[in-house]
């Protein structure tokens, strides 16, 4: 049985707030504007596809969370962090 606040592993699930300050701080540091914030829009700081993918990566590693694309490029950061989904788990493919 989950417990409310964790996810499936039985951890506790990351707070949005607390991806939120991650997400404006990378992308302060990545992007080289400190004047980036959460109401800000991706695309319009400067925000691309190689950049997007650089922060799921992150985001993924961090807090085995990331974006949804189109979210992220259509809404404030605020916003698409809001709707963050986990990362699905993969299996490594054998040469």
């Amino acid at each position: 049985m989950q417990m409310p606040g964790t996810n499936d592993a039985g951890n506790r699930a990351p707070d949005p707030g607390d991806i939120e300050r991650s997400v404006v701080r990378w992308l302060r540091d990545e992007l080289n504007d400190p004047e980036i914030t959460g109401s800000d829009n991706f695309l319009d700081v400067g925000g691309h596809s190689l950049t997007f993918s650089k922060l799921n990566q992150f985001l993924g590693d961090s807090f085995g969370a990331v974006l949804d694309m189109r979210t992220t490029y259509e809404e404030p950061l605020g916003v698409a962090v809001t709707k963050t989904q986990p990362v699905e788990s993969t299996t490594s493919i054998t040469r």
